[in-house]
C-alpha cells in the first residue's frame, strides 16, 4: 500500500509523495479468521433468522485475531480495547498464520480433494489426513519459525485443528484449491526454502505440493471431475498431463523460481510423493 501510495503520488506532485514519506503511516496487520464462500443456503438462513434480505452475508467461525503494527504518528483508536494485538513487529506473527494456517489449509484442501472429501473439516475427521496434518505442523511448520511474542505455537496448532473440525463451517476443499498458482510460493514454497537451508524436513510439505500437481489434473479419486480455477489454469493443466508431469510444473518458474527445481532434496521429495499418491491419499500418507 505504501508503495502505490507513494508511486501514485509522485506522478501527481513530488513534493506531496515526500511529504507522505516523512509524514504518514503504513502499519502492517493481518486479519485470522475463517470466512468460507457464501452459499444459497447460507443467505437463506440469514434472510429466516433476520427477515432481511442480504445477498452477501458473510460466515464465518467464532475465532479472530487482528495483529496491527504499533507503528503510527497521529494518534489512533483504541485498537487494544477491541482485542486487537498491537505489536511491534508484525513479521513472525504473519509467518505463523501463512505457515500454519494457510499452508496446512491448501495442504488439507488438495489431499481432502483427490480424495473426494469434500470440506476442510470431513479431511480432518480422517484420522490419517489428521494425523498427517499434525505431524506436518510438528516436524516441518513450526522449527522453521520464530514465535511471536506472547504465542505458544503448538498450542496454536491445536486450536487450528479444533477450528478446522468446528461443525459449523463448511468451508469447502475446491474452495481453498483455488489459485493454487498464486498460494503455494507464501503458503508452502517459503518452509521449502527455509527447511532445506536448515537442513529440516520436507517430506510433507513435498507432499502437499504433489498434491496441488495431482490436483491440476481435475479428477480425484472417485472418478469425479472438477475444474480447475488459477490464473495460470491453461498452462498448469496442460503441464499436469503431460509424460512427466513432475518436471512439466517444477518448471513453471513463476510458481517455483529458478532455485527450487535444481535443489535434488526438494525435486526428488516431490516426485516420490507424486507417484505415492498417485496410488491413494490414505494409502499415501500412512506410509509418510
Amino acid at each position: 500500500l505504501r508503495g502505490v501510495t507513494l508511486a501514485y503520488a509522485r506522478l501527481r506532485d513530488p513534493d506531496l509523495a515526500d511529504w507522505i514519506s516523512e509524514t504518514v503511516a503504513f502499519p502492517a496487520t493481518m486479519v485470522d479468521r475463517i470466512t468460507p464462500a457464501t452459499t444459497p443456503a447460507d443467505i437463506a438462513e440469514v434472510t429466516r433468522l433476520t427477515g432481511h434480505a442480504d445477498a452477501a452475508p458473510v460466515v464465518h467461525e467464532p475465532f479472530f485475531q487482528w495483529v496491527i503494527e504499533n507503528k503510527f504518528n497521529s494518534p489512533r483508536p483504541d485498537f487494544a480495547a477491541a482485542e486487537v494485538q498491537m505489536v511491534a513487529d508484525f513479521a513472525p506473527f504473519e509467518a505463523a498464520k501463512l505457515r500454519c494456517l494457510n499452508g496446512t489449509h491448501s495442504a488439507i484442501a488438495y489431499l481432502g480433494a483427490l480424495a473426494a472429501l469434500p470440506t476442510v473439516r470431513q479431511a480432518c475427521e480422517n484420522p490419517t489426513i489428521a494425523a498427517f496434518i499434525r505431524a506436518l505442523w510438528a516436524e516441518e511448520i513450526l522449527p522453521s519459525l520464530e514465535t511471536p511474542p506472547g504465542m505458544e505455537l503448538p498450542a496454536y496448532t491445536d486450536s487450528l485443528m479444533a477450528r478446522y473440525l468446528n461443525p459449523g463451517i463448511e468451508h469447502r476443499t475446491h474452495q481453498i484449491a483455488m489459485d493454487g498458482s498464486q498460494k503455494l510460493p507464501q503458503r508452502l514454497l517459503g518452509t521449502v526454502r527455509d527447511n532445506l537451508a536448515a537442513g529440516f524436513p520436507i517430506d510433507r510439505l513435498a507432499t502437499g505440493v504433489a498434491a496441488w500437481m495431482l490436483y491440476l489434473n481435475g479428477t480425484d479419486e472417485s472418478g469425479a471431475t472438477h475444474q480447475v480455477f488459477d490464473p495460470m489454469a491453461d498452462r498448469l493443466t496442460t503441464a499436469a498431463r503431460t509424460a512427466d508431469p513432475v518436471s512439466a510444473l517444477l518448471a513453471v518458474e513463476a510458481i517455483f523460481g529458478d532455485d527450487l527445481p535444481r535443489k535434488d532434496t526438494f525435486t526428488t521429495a516431490v516426485r516420490r510423493a507424486y507417484t505415492a499418491l498417485s496410488d491413494g491419499v490414505l494409502n499415501a500418507l500412512e506410509a509418510t
